[in-house]
């Protein structure tokens, strides 16, 4: 009965057709983009990142937004929430921050059920200072760096790549304030745009249901998707 709930759920999904622009600053944009239509290496029949892919299509105005998060439990009421504790949001530069970083990968071995990879759980080299490649991080009153956003960018997609609190401080909502920060950014700066830009949170399936929930209070729904890479 599982199965045929699951296979009933990707047939309603909806459909979108999303252009990943390449512009070459680096090689990250191309190898996301193969990676997405990459045949799932369990699931045979899918590519990697195409059923149920949740997406959000950033609103053009703040008080668009701020209605779509709003109510008790909602993405406001964290947020502010987690403001009265002191918490404040910024962009950063990854090889000024590598042990606070690793403090935050390695605070849990295990996230959503699942092991972490060993990636997370090693040390972190610096990355070269990339413009499609942005950091945004959740501090604490003391300053210190305590989850943070790491967000490909491209003219028509934000791709959450990583998306990590310290377990520490997960209990002050800390990932409400960090992506509802983030948003509120993307729909300043980026408001003057003639297309449509969404933004990019992995899936909903293999997703625990604390984090299907915080996807869902997060505005975000899954779609099919098809890919088109288009190299500037």
């Amino acid at each position: 009965m599982k199965i045929i709930k699951i296979v009933k759920q990707i047939c309603s999904l909806p459909k979108k057709t999303i252009q990943i622009v390449d512009t070459g600053v680096n090689n990250e944009i191309e190898e996301t983009y193969k990676y997405f239509v990459k045949w799932h290496p369990k699931y045979k029949i899918i590519k990697n990142k195409t059923i149920g892919v949740m997406l959000y299509d950033i609103p053009k105005n703040l008080s668009q937004y701020e209605k779509e998060i709003s109510g008790k439990n909602s993405v406001s009421y964290y947020s502010r929430r987690c403001q009265k504790f002191g918490y404040y949001t910024k962009y950063f530069k990854q090889p000024e921050y590598l042990k606070e970083l690793y403090e935050i990968n390695s605070s849990s071995i295990e996230r959503q059920g699942k092991k972490m990879s060993a990636s997370y759980l090693n040390k972190l080299d610096p990355e070269k200072d990339f413009e499609n490649i942005k950091y945004f991080g959740v501090f604490s009153k003391d300053n210190i760096l305590v989850g943070y956003i790491r967000l490909v960018v491209t003219p028509k997609i934000f791709i959450v790549s990583k998306l990590l609190g310290h377990k520490s401080y997960l209990k002050d909502n800390i990932m409400y304030l960090l992506l509802h920060n983030l948003i509120i950014d993307l729909i300043e700066n980026n408001s003057h745009t003639i297309d449509q830009q969404v933004i990019m949170y992995d899936t909903l399936f293999g997703a625990s249901e604390g984090l299907k929930l915080f996807k869902k209070r997060n505005c975000f729904k899954p779609y099919k998707v098809k890919w088109e890479y288009i190299k500037e």
